[in-house]
Formats: C-alpha cells, structure tokens, sequence
C-alpha cells in the first residue's frame, strides 16, 4: 500500500509540475501569415504573456509544416528593415512580448505544404524555463496596411495593401505612376474651381469610373512584379523573364496612357480657365512633393521603384560569411559586383530622370507624342534594369557552387523578402 501511494504521489508531483510550467506563458491570438501558391515562407504571430515573478524566454520553435522555423525580428539597419535571426524572444516577467509584423516573429521556412485562410498550423514552442506548449493557430490574411512597420524598404509584396497610411498610399501610387494626379486637386482644392452642379456630378461619376480602371491596372503591376520575382527566385530562364518583363511594361504604360487620357477628360468637364487654376494648384502643391529625388545613397524606396528583381546581392554583402566562399569565389563575386553596380545606378537615376521629365511634360501640356517618347524610355530602361537582375543572377549562380547558390536564395527568402 506505501509503495502504491508513492507512485500516486509521484504522478500528481509530475502532473502539477505539468501545470505549474503550462500556467508560466499564457498564449493569445497565435495566427500564421497567408502567402501565395508556391512561395515557401510563412511567418507566425501570437502574444505570449508571462505569468511569473522571472523573465522567460521563448527558445526555438518547431511545426510540421516547415523544413525549417526560426525566431526572428526587424531591425531597421543601413536605411532599411531587416530580418535577423535571434536565439530567444524575452518575455518579461509578468508581462507580455508581442510578436506581430514588423517586430518578433516565428518564421515558417520551406512549407511542406499549402496554406491559405482557414486552415491550422501546429506550432510547438519551447522555453528557457523547461516548459514546452503547443498552440494551433490560423492562418490569416494580412493586408499590406497591416504589415507596414516591417515592409518599410523590404522587397516583398510590399506593394499593394488597401490599408496603408496616407504617405503608403503616395508611395504606392509613385511607385506606379510617373504621371501627375490631377484629380488629387479636384478633391482637396474643388472649392477654388467655381463648379457647376453638373460639373461636380460629372468629376465624382469620372472619377469612380477611372478610380476603378487604374486600380485595376494597378493591381496587375503588382501581381506582374511579384511573378517577375518569384520566377527569378525560382531559376525560370530569362526567356520566361523577358515575357513577364514585357507583360510588366505593357501594364505600366497602360498606366500612363490612362492618367493622360483623364486629363484630357478634365479638359473637357471643366472650362479653360478652371483647368489652368487645376494645372496651377498641382504645380503648386504637389508637383515637388512628388517628384523623385536622383539622390541614390541610402533611398531605397527609390531602388525598389525602379527594380522589382531580388537583389541577390544584398546576401552576398551582407551574409556571406554564411556561404564558405573561397577567396577565388569572393574575389569573382566583387569584381563582378563593382562592374554592374555603376551600370545599375546609372539606369536606376536615368529612370528617375525619365519619370520627372514626363510628369513635368504632362503638366506643360505637351503633345501626346512627346508623352508616348518618354513613356517609350521609360519602359526600355526599366527593361534593362529587369533584365541586368536576371543576367546577375546567372552570374552569380556560374561563380557559386549549386548549394551556395541554394544558399544565397534561402537567406533572400528568409531575411530581405517578408
């Protein structure tokens, strides 16, 4: 009977040691991000909440739904966001470490499988205390607007959130279109303009129309630079480059064509005088505003605006002591490096220059010829750019071993790509 009240008694010490640690890290709201058919990294959120007098740490992360899960957080580092790895997430004592887009996370490398909204993730999380949970969570759909503290400068599906802030919002419509905005005066200066009843029905239906085209085609930019990119990651050829490359083109001028065709729309709804003040107040206002700066040290939003391609390189740089280069590898790689990099900021200023150029033409009412010229340049630089990346990544995949070029891609997906 006394050796079977010890064994009793063991079992309840085993179990309320059990619960004791399970009491220790509370877990809220644990959800993983939902990513496009066929990329290979998630990331996971929750907030841990710490129930103890002593700060606990979150020490490694496990799931059955990636090759691989790391603890990871932003750091802003050289003018942009980054992502490092770190060995632990300190949850302070008696306190709460939020880990959300932008700061702490549990990144999910090499999915094993699909995910999409709705469906389960397993996640076993261990930490410094001995305690172990595991939590289910679900995976969601992040809006870009949601992410924005850790997509500043970041190459990821960035673009394209309907719930930035305003100044995502001019950034995004930059990054889209060189052309002027002129119903921007329309909706934050109409009052200056004398408009008639049916001109103000007639500006808010012309409005709703393009609104609705230009999104579209602004949405197609987007998923066209997202495929350019996945595609490159991927090793397609530069062939199958060129074809989304030109798809990529067309969307753009497109663009263009559209916002030069609203204005000779508002030519049209308003009176001479009341489109020369429309033409004024934006010189005025907003011309300057958004204008691109030919400053290239440190803007990487610029570099972002002109190239849409993975910057490989940026792992080279930045991580390749991860790598084992040899000396001959690494002597290659900064020849190479310093030969396109010049090329590469030359383009990238000359289609700054080229996009200021034809906002200002389009506000001096030039002639569609001139505008179909420049858009033309536009178009041919940003192709070379496009297929300079491509040729960059050939490069570097001819010096590199096969698994160091495998390397190089898993360390862009994993740092620079969220």
């Amino acid at each position: 009977m006394k050796r079977v009240n010890q064994i009793i008694f063991s079992v309840l010490l085993l179990l309320t040691t059990s619960l004791s640690f399970a009491a220790d890290i509370s877990i809220d709201n644990p959800y993983v991000r939902e990513v496009p058919p066929g990329q290979q990294i998630s990331a996971s959120f929750m907030t841990l909440k710490n129930n103890t007098d002593a700060d606990i740490a979150l020490i490694k992360a496990s799931s059955d739904v990636a090759k691989t899960v790391e603890l990871h957080e932003h750091v802003h580092k050289d003018g942009m966001m980054q992502m490092r790895q770190v060995p632990k997430i300190v949850i302070p004592a008696h306190g709460e470490t939020a880990l959300k887009p932008g700061g702490f996370h549990i990144m999910l490398i090499g999915l094993q499988r699909k995910i999409k909204a709705g469906d389960k993730v397993n996640l076993s999380l261990e930490f410094d205390n001995g305690s172990k949970e595991t939590v289910t969570a679900t995976v969601k759909k992040i809006m870009m607007g949601m992410m924005k503290g850790g997509m500043k400068g970041m190459n990821h599906k960035q673009h394209m959130g309907g719930e930035m802030s305003k100044m995502g919002n001019i950034e995004k419509m930059r990054h889209l279109n060189p052309m002027p905005n002129l119903m921007k005066v329309i909706k934050t200066s109409g009052d200056k303009l004398n408009l008639s009843k049916q001109q103000k029905e007639t500006l808010q239906q012309h409005a709703k129309t393009r609104r609705a085209e230009v999104k579209e085609l602004f949405a197609k930019v987007a998923k066209l630079e997202m495929e350019l990119r996945d595609a490159t990651l991927k090793g397609e050829s530069i062939s199958r480059i060129d074809q989304i490359a030109n798809s990529l083109m067309l969307a753009r001028q497109n663009i263009i064509n559209t916002k030069a065709s609203c204005a000779d729309d508002l030519r049209t709804i308003l009176d001479e005088k009341q489109f020369q003040k429309v033409m004024d107040i934006y010189k005025k206002d907003f011309a300057q505003k958004e204008a691109f700066s030919d400053d290239m040290a440190g803007k990487m939003k610029m570099i972002k605006h002109v190239n849409p391609m993975p910057n490989l390189m940026m792992v080279i740089k930045k991580m390749g002591d991860k790598l084992n280069l040899s000396e001959k590898q690494a002597a290659a790689l900064k020849q190479w490096r310093d030969e396109r990099e010049p090329v590469m900021k030359k383009q990238y200023a000359e289609i700054i220059k080229l996009e200021n150029e034809i906002q200002q033409a389009a506000l001096e009412n030039a002639p569609t010829e001139k505008l179909a010229g420049l858009s033309d340049a536009i178009m041919q630089e940003r192709t070379k750019v496009i297929r300079g990346k491509a040729f960059c990544r050939d490069k570097m995949n001819q010096i590199l071993e096969p698994e160091q070029f495998k390397k190089v891609v898993e360390l862009y997906k994993a740092n620079f790509m969220m």
